[in-house]
């Protein structure tokens, strides 16, 4: 008798409760990230300290990509797209969004709006569908507008860097949305229990979303840190010299997030820290910082 192998894990989904919203982390996969270009100014010595401590792989990243829906009561709000089905530029290991979705008991059409932390392709190559059609039909669009200015920039296509496709990319992707594009200025309240903070740095209009419900708090992170062990013991270490637009003002959003999620007592969200990528961070004797993921389990 033989025994195949199911080579499948459970649905990428993981639901919790901020007050009186309910919120779902939605998996899209992962990016097999390698170190090259990655925290730049890190000293390698203490790189490998912490990769031998806390028993990271020693040759790749594995970021995750954590989009979350956030349930109001009165409107479902996405936070971020994920890279989607159209693009394997950075491998073939993502765009399992719309199955978790599925799984998740959530229909795409029902989403009434998609908030962009930022437009890079692994957060908004997900807006379509393969055939270029909007993935979230009824949703309006919510950027920044120092983000929008950056990655839709036509004459980023006559860059001779990785800007050009990124941008094409990008393009196609909002191209549905145009007619219901919303633009804001980081600092903004876009809807009750929603409020916007700047993070940029990696992307020069990043911003972060903060939502409240029956005095609970949770920030949305996007990309201002990248490595849940890295980055909360190195906000200085920038993340990397080609891909973020202003590497130093990446690492001072880093330590402004950590410092003011400790300080007003914020659960921290991050897209790339590993599924679902929820927990709290705490400061350090030494006024570094660390995070502590929240365990999932099957309770709500």
């Amino acid at each position: 008798m033989s025994a195949p192998r199911q080579n499948r894990q459970n649905a990428g989904w993981h639901r919790f409760r901020l007050g009186d919203f309910e919120c779902t982390v939605l998996w899209d996969g992962y990016i097999h990230h390698g170190y090259e270009g990655i925290f730049p100014n890190a000293d390698p010595a203490e790189m490998a300290r912490l990769k031998a401590e806390h028993r990271l792989p020693v040759d790749h990243i594995p970021m995750d990509l954590n989009p979350v829906v956030v349930n109001t009561g009165d409107r479902l709000l996405l936070i971020d797209a994920g890279m989607g089905r159209v693009s394997t530029m950075f491998g073939d290991t993502m765009g399992r969004l719309m199955d978790n979705m599925a799984a998740a008991g959530i229909a795409p059409e029902e989403i009434d709006a998609v908030l962009m932390t930022h437009l890079h392709p692994d957060h908004s190559f997900g807006l379509i569908n393969p055939d270029g059609s909007a993935a979230f039909p009824n949703a309006d669009l919510y950027c920044t507008e120092a983000d929008w200015a950056e990655w839709t920039d036509e004459g980023n296509l006559r860059r001779d860097d990785f800007r050009a496709p990124w941008t094409e990319g990008t393009l196609a992707a909002v191209a549905p949305y145009r007619d219901r594009l919303r633009l804001f200025r980081p600092g903004d309240t876009l809807f009750p229990g929603v409020t916007t903070f700047c993070v940029a740095g990696h992307a020069a209009g990043m911003c972060a979303y903060i939502v409240e419900s029956a005095g609970e708090r949770v920030v949305f992170t996007g990309d201002v840190a990248h490595h849940q062990v890295f980055d909360p013991l190195h906000p200085e270490w920038f993340f990397h010299m080609d891909y973020d637009s202003d590497p130093e003002q990446g690492a001072r959003a880093k330590a402004a997030i950590f410092a003011k999620v400790v300080d007003e007592g914020i659960r921290f969200h991050g897209y790339h820290f590993p599924y679902p990528g929820l927990g709290d961070i705490t400061r350090a004797p030494d006024d570094t910082y660390r995070f502590h993921a929240e365990p999932v389990n099957p309770r709500l």
